[in-house]
């Protein structure tokens, strides 16, 4: 039986796209079954970010209720993980109920090693549709601490509604001489620090190639990072949701 983890942030911009993409070919690359979700309805970047470009139909379709579930799964040019787009169009936005995600993604669990879903930022309706729609919990955060708290606010609230929240990764980490350090971030997140990304221009080269740096360039740190990532989930996923709660 599979895992459905839900990629979670406070704030817009931290990562959480970008951590998606390359831990599902991270996780891929180990040999797991992946299945990516683009669950941020309004602001969808997984399918660009994977190299996937207008994909028909997509997940606003199936929460339309237009097409099966099966239609708008993809296989991606990486090893073991396939994708699940969304839409990047008004029209599709207003016609997608967000309220039958939860429906729609935990029934997955059963084809796959690991669900991962990519979730609109913040505690508005449509992210918490898209986060409790996992049943473990990564949180995404930068070093700056309005960020941090503002994700720890989303991990007490996933805590509460019973999540296993696995952890969180520093993201972008060494930007700035200001930036908190990890042992610090933990501390306030309250929950385990599973890794730090460091900031790498070759994160955002790779994204603008629209090919995850795992695999533009795996020798790179950003890279490595994701890596050490997908090992660490391998560790704790199942295990620590059943020691948590």
């Amino acid at each position: 039986m599979g895992h459905l983890i839900s990629i979670a942030s406070g704030k817009g911009g931290t990562g959480k796209t970008t951590t998606t993409a390359n831990l599902s070919i991270a996780l891929g690359k180990m040999g797991k079954k992946i299945l990516a979700i683009d669950a941020d309805l309004t602001m969808a970047n997984l399918s660009l970010v994977m190299g996937i470009d207008d994909a028909e139909p997509t997940i606003h379709d199936v929460l339309a209720g237009e097409v099966k579930i099966d239609e708008v799964i993809y296989q991606t040019s990486y090893e073991n993980v396939d994708l699940i787009p969304a839409a990047i169009d008004w029209e599709h936005v207003k016609k997608a109920d967000p309220r039958k995600l939860p429906g729609v993604i935990k029934p997955l669990k059963d084809r796959y090693d690991f669900v991962l879903i990519d979730c609109p930022a913040g505690l508005q309706m449509d992210a918490m549709n898209a986060m409790l729609s996992g049943e473990e919990g990564i949180l995404i955060t930068n070093p700056e601490i309005s960020c941090i708290t503002d994700t720890m606010k989303v991990g007490i609230v996933l805590k509460k509604a019973g999540l296993a929240v696995l952890g969180f990764v520093l993201n972008r980490y060494g930007r700035s001489e200001n930036d908190i350090p990890p042992e610090a971030a933990e501390e306030v997140m309250e929950v385990p620090l599973l890794a730090v990304v460091p900031e790498d221009p070759k994160v955002r080269e790779a994204t603008l190639e629209g090919i995850p740096v795992v695999e533009y360039a795996p020798e790179s740190e950003g890279a490595k990072a994701f890596m050490k990532l997908a090992e660490e989930v391998v560790r704790i996923a199942g295990l620590k949701a059943r020691v948590m709660y």
